[in-house]
Formats: C-alpha cells, sequence, structure tokens
C-alpha cells in the first residue's frame, strides 16, 4: 500500500469524479425538475435524469477502480477514451491522450 500512484493516474481519478459529481447533480436536477412536471415530459426529464444518475455511478467506480489500480477500471477507461474520440474536437484530443498515456508500458505494469 506504500506504492506512489502514478501523477497521470491520480489526475486521470480526480477528472472521473469530478464528472460523476457533474452527472450525480445534472441527474437529481432532471429528475427533480420531473417531479415538478406531469404527463410525459416529466417521465421524459426523470428519465434523462435517471440515465445521467447512472453515469455518474459507473464514473464513481471507475475512479475508484483507477485509485486502487485494477485493471479493469483501465480498461473501461479505455474504453471510454475511445468512444470520446467521437466528440470532437476537445474529446478527440482527450481521448488521444487519455489512450497514449494508458497504453503505456510502464502505465499498463502498475494495474493489478
Amino acid at each position: 500500500m506504500g506504492e506512489d500512484k502514478p501523477s497521470g493516474i491520480v489526475i486521470l481519478t480526480i477528472l472521473y469524479v469530478l464528472g460523476a459529481l457533474g452527472y450525480l447533480g445534472a441527474g437529481a436536477l432532471f429528475v427533480a425538475g420531473g417531479g415538478f412536471l406531469s404527463g410525459i415530459g416529466g417521465g421524459v426529464l426523470a428519465a434523462i435524469g435517471a440515465f445521467f444518475i447512472i453515469l455518474g455511478l459507473i464514473a464513481l467506480l471507475v475512479a475508484y477502480g483507477l485509485w486502487t489500480m485494477k485493471s479493469w477500471a483501465r480498461m473501461i477507461a479505455i474504453i471510454i477514451a475511445v468512444l470520446m474520440l467521437f466528440n470532437f474536437p476537445i474529446g478527440t484530443i482527450l481521448g488521444i491522450i487519455i489512450l497514449w498515456y494508458l497504453f503505456k508500458p510502464e502505465i499498463k505494469e502498475a494495474f493489478h
């Protein structure tokens, strides 16, 4: 447990936590907004909110896995980085940087 985490993993974990908080906050707002509306509009907002909450929970799980250096979290982060490539231009740039970093041999070996 005395091992130092690579600084890039610490940064990536922090970004995942911040993203998770954003998703959870947005999800809560959508669910609350759906509660104020009646009919189909409220149901749609609540469903969108539930989806955001699920994304937030997944992001928290990945953040935990990255923090504890689990190989499954690295693989999920790689999949998410590939999906980011389609979000031009910022997502593409971030996706390339994250993929480059996660495929570095010393980073790959640090995960268990």
